[in-house]
């Protein structure tokens, strides 16, 4: 079905660049992978920091509760970026709703969630939520936003250098009906892009969204607003590596990137640096830059998890596992980093 819709795009628009590609494979209403399949889980193709361990969401609401104890807030916004089944959220408001009384504290719930199996269940879960299509219409207060494995989501643009050209990533639909790669001129805003932000040698690679930008300004346009605290997660690098991070999961594994669109993961890393740009042209300096291992070793990961292993002997391995996956270097620690926005 989705190879039908790349074929109408190229028809009408000749060229299906790359984030037009990752855009139609993974949004496409009817078809696309985010919004019509089960991706996260033991069952299907990814496994993110919430399904690991229930300790993960626990550690984010404590940062909630500091976060609001630091300014002095009794209402506020929380709004999450991609919730998928509503692992993270069950466990951020499980703890809240333990430590905070409901004679003081006030919070509106919000998710932006395109899958249509994923937002039954976040409405039959959270009642009370807002699922939201816009960056808007928030109540006007304290506003919390978070994002875990949102961004990695998200089509991305890319441009490399080959004798001393400019190419941007394509794919085209060959006579065999088959998918392939190409490299064609590219869109002036992509070379106006490149030209503002880069330098890019020979085989070098730079990769951009300009969904993610999009997004991202009017995420920081909000709490410049309302003031707020931001936290997001994804696995990516401090600085362009200047290669192709693109790749594809399906079962837990690595597939190729042009198989079964619409069936399949299409990710990259995620770039930190542009982010900090982004907010050092606003003058935001209140944020930081750190591997998930660090911020969840600070935030008490490893004392939790010795009061769980205290409450059920019985799971000293089970948990340290846990622990292990999402703190060791070898698995998610050193590769996902955290950002962290106070406005």
């Amino acid at each position: 079905m989705i190879k039908q819709i790349l074929k109408e795009f190229e028809r009408s628009n000749k060229t299906i660049f790359l984030d037009d590609f990752i855009k139609i494979a993974h949004q496409d209403e009817k078809s696309g992978y985010y919004t019509t399949k089960k991706p996260i889980g033991k069952d299907g193709d990814f496994i993110t920091a919430p399904e690991v361990s229930q300790i993960f969401g626990e550690i984010i609401a404590i940062k909630i509760i500091e976060k609001i104890n630091q300014f002095n807030v009794t209402q506020f916004n929380l709004i999450e970026l991609g919730p998928g089944r509503g692992s993270l959220m069950i466990d951020i408001v499980r703890v809240l709703d333990n430590f905070l009384d409901k004679n003081i504290f006030n919070y509106s719930l919000y998710f932006h969630e395109i899958n249509k199996f994923y937002i039954n269940k976040l409405k039959t879960i959270f009642p009370d939520s807002q699922i939201k299509d816009e960056f808007s219409d928030y109540r006007d207060q304290y506003t919390i936003f978070i994002a875990n494995e949102f961004f990695d989501a998200l089509p991305i643009r890319q441009i490399t250098k080959k004798n001393d050209i400019f190419f941007e990533t394509a794919v085209k639909i060959t006579k065999k009906n088959k998918l392939e790669f190409s490299y064609v001129e590219p869109r002036k805003e992509s070379l106006e892009y490149i030209n503002s932000n880069i330098s890019l040698a020979n085989n070098e690679v730079y990769e951009f969204s300009p969904e993610t930008n999009m997004i991202f300004e009017k995420i920081i346009k909000i709490m410049l607003q309302n003031k707020g605290y931001f936290l997001l997660i994804d696995y990516g690098y401090y600085l362009s590596p200047k290669i192709s991070t693109l790749q594809s999961l399906k079962d837990n594994k690595k597939t190729n990137i042009l198989d079964n669109p619409g069936d399949q993961d299409i990710t990259y890393h995620v770039d930190f640096d542009n982010f900090k740009n982004i907010l050092l042209k606003k003058n935001i300096l209140s944020h930081r830059i750190v591997s998930q291992a660090k911020f969840l070793f600070e935030n008490g990961i490893k004392e939790r998890t010795q009061v769980l292993i205290d409450s059920n002997p019985s799971k000293n391995e089970e948990l340290n596992q846990q622990l292990e996956l999402l703190t060791n270097d070898k698995f998610m620690g050193k590769l996902f980093k955290v950002l962290e926005i106070d406005i």
